[in-house]
């Protein structure tokens, strides 16, 4: 038995000049939350948070930095867009993030940090628009007015199977399994099972309940990959001050035959991401 609330938020940002994007806007995004959120929260911006005497109910150590100070995963989930495109003035660009347990009661506190203008850096110049939540069993996004509702995890095995064969799609993702970084000629089912079962282990054990271990037949599955491929991302660490290559995959996979005991798992999966670096934007999956 395991749960987990989460609650997931779109925000819509309006395309003040052109510009073209780059392939990979989630550093971005995660480093402006981050900046800005430690600026309107801090009470004591010169000590060094692991000093700090309220790290543990700071809500910027609570929402930004649970991995690094708390070694535990992180409380939120960025989905950017993965595409170069131009934007003209007036265009949109949307990022959906999705937050943990009781992450969602802090919604304000990352509403409010890409609040105005923003730079995506290179003149790229943005402004916060819309914010919309996602309802995961309708299928739908509503505004946001005056509060975020969070879901539960174990709703999702009250889904119907739609049919016998899926076809995901595997964005940007890192996997690291016993300190080993999963090349994608290496991503098989296996793999796959073993990385899907950590993080919803992890995610439960830290921001709801988990009850014994989850078990998956791997028996009652096909597992097809294609079009895999290496795409490996940089992104520049403030805190090491350094450019950093993280050694991800992409492409497609095919899931067939009988999938009743899986499914509710790919749908959790859809909801948290796969693998590592979630916080960044990896690990984002899309059932087709």
């Amino acid at each position: 038995m395991f749960n987990f609330s989460f609650s997931t938020l779109m925000y819509e940002f309006e395309v003040l000049n052109e510009f073209q994007t780059p392939y990979f806007l989630g550093s971005t995004f995660r480093g402006i939350l981050g900046k800005r959120l430690k600026k309107s929260v801090c009470i004591k911006p010169f000590e060094d948070c692991k000093k700090c005497e309220f790290k543990l109910s700071c809500p910027y150590i609570s929402i930004f930095e649970t991995e690094y100070f708390l070694n535990k995963p992180s409380k939120y989930v960025i989905r950017p867009p993965y595409e170069k495109k131009y934007l003209k003035e007036g265009d949109k660009i949307n990022i959906e993030i999705t937050l943990l347990g009781d992450t969602a009661n802090y919604w304000e506190f990352i509403t409010a940090s890409y609040s105005g203008i923003i730079n995506l850096g290179k003149e790229r110049y943005v402004k916060l628009k819309n914010i919309y939540f996602f309802h995961p069993f309708e299928r739908k996004y509503y505004s946001v007015k005056s509060f975020v509702p969070k879901f539960e995890a174990k709703e999702f095995f009250n889904e119907k199977l739609p049919k016998n064969s899926l076809d995901i799609k595997i964005f940007p993702t890192y996997i690291k399994l016993q300190g080993k970084n999963i090349k994608y000629s290496e991503f098989d089912k296996n793999v796959f099972i073993k990385a899907l079962i950590t993080r919803i282990s992890n995610v439960s054990k830290n921001y709801g309940e988990k009850n014994g271990k989850i078990f998956l037949d791997k028996e009652k599955f096909d597992f097809l990959p294609k079009s895999l491929k290496p795409s490996p991302m940089k992104r520049w660490s403030n805190r090491k001050k350094t450019s950093m290559t993280i050694p991800a995959f992409e492409g497609y996979v095919q899931i067939k035959g009988d999938l009743s005991q899986i499914y509710p798992y790919l749908k959790i999966i859809e909801t948290i991401n796969l693998g590592k670096s979630v916080s960044f934007g990896l690990g984002k999956v899309n059932i087709l």
